[in-house]
């Protein structure tokens, strides 16, 4: 049943596509030349954020300064959450076209029914469960038993999963499930432990959470990685919507991929451009000294997150299904036309 659930479920024609020159019958009249430069009205394409604006977006904030959403006869408009939204819910009514998201959140929302679709992975990190090494509670992941763990979500099945997972990685296989502590902290991983109502925190980006964290004084800041401890790596984002969105709006979507494609290049090859682009989007400069030093700190771990190559691997998504299923976070009683 796994990989029936899978195979076809995350997945899409995308990865034909997205690498594939530019259709001829858009008035171009080759691969170079960027759609845009055509006589037409611009398409419009309302982008939901899965959280603040942040670094991991620069392909998104690069294409929008830079011009090159316009090339490719794009109007992207950027939408950052009031609060937690759920994506397919805004695409459904109309509010959104498309989102970013996480594997994680993607395979959960698909294996409960949610009509999503996932197509190019822009962003891969890495990430974990954030802990205070200098607090000296915890050294090794099978510390963590019956920790009380902050994640947005709680206090449902992820993180103590999560955490759980990685301590029977570690070799403690003893360790109570229900023993761990549920707080939700939302986002605000570094507060949560600084507060003293976690012991850890889950669900972070190292490339975010530890510059920030040590920023705000956490000077031992540190993380478990999931890659290391048994867990799929979902440090990624991905694009996301709904069958029938993408299926209405591939060939757009298909520009917009491209688009991002071609800011990842500018990214890794001009990064003190991509700098630029990005403090002015943030307003760097009309920050606090501590905004700006985690601005800066950010940026730069951020930048060699953007992979060049946006697919999305079948054997991956089995992984984290299987995983999922084995935490009972997902129901493995459903067949694979439920889901």
């Amino acid at each position: 049943i796994r990989r029936e659930i899978i195979v076809g479920l995350l997945l899409s024609s995308v990865l034909g596509w997205a690498s594939a020159s530019v259709d001829p019958q858009q008035c171009e009249s080759a691969a170079d030349t960027p759609p845009g430069k055509c006589d037409q009205q611009l398409v419009p394409v309302r982008l939901g954020l899965e959280w603040f604006t942040n670094p991991d977006h620069l392909p998104l904030i690069v294409a929008l300064e830079h011009g090159i959403f316009e090339d490719f006869g794009l109007n992207v408009t950027l939408v950052e959450p009031a609060d937690h939204w759920e994506a397919e819910e805004e695409i459904l009514a109309g509010r959104l076209d498309v989102a970013v998201t996480e594997p994680l959140h993607l395979a959960q929302d698909a294996a409960r029914g949610k009509p999503v679709l996932g197509f190019s992975r822009f962003l891969h990190t890495d990430g974990g469960v954030l802990y205070d090494a200098g607090a000296g509670k915890i050294r090794r992941p099978a510390d963590m038993c019956g920790a009380t763990v902050s994640y947005p979500g709680a206090p449902g099945p992820g993180g103590p999963a999560i955490v759980d997972t990685m301590v029977r990685a570690d070799g403690r296989t003893d360790c109570d499930p229900a023993s761990y502590g549920r707080h939700n902290g939302g986002f605000f991983h570094t507060d949560a432990l600084r507060s003293g109502e976690a012991d850890v925190a889950t669900l972070i980006f190292w490339n975010f959470e530890i510059p920030e964290a040590r920023a705000k004084g956490m000077r031992e800041a540190a993380f478990f990685s999931l890659k290391e401890w048994g867990v799929p790596d979902f440090c990624q984002l991905v694009l996301m919507t709904t069958p029938d969105r993408f299926a209405e709006m591939r060939p757009i979507f298909r520009k917009l991929v491209l688009a991002m494609r071609r800011a990842t290049g500018m990214i890794h090859q001009q990064p003190d451009r991509a700098r630029q682009y990005y403090y002015a989007y943030v307003n760097r400069d009309g920050a606090d000294k501590t905004t700006q030093d985690i601005i800066d700190a950010t940026f730069t771990a951020t930048l060699p997150a953007f992979p060049n190559d946006n697919n999305m691997s079948s054997e991956y998504y089995e992984r984290l299904m299987a995983w999922l299923i084995d935490t009972n976070q997902v129901d493995d009683s459903k067949t694979a036309s439920q889901i």
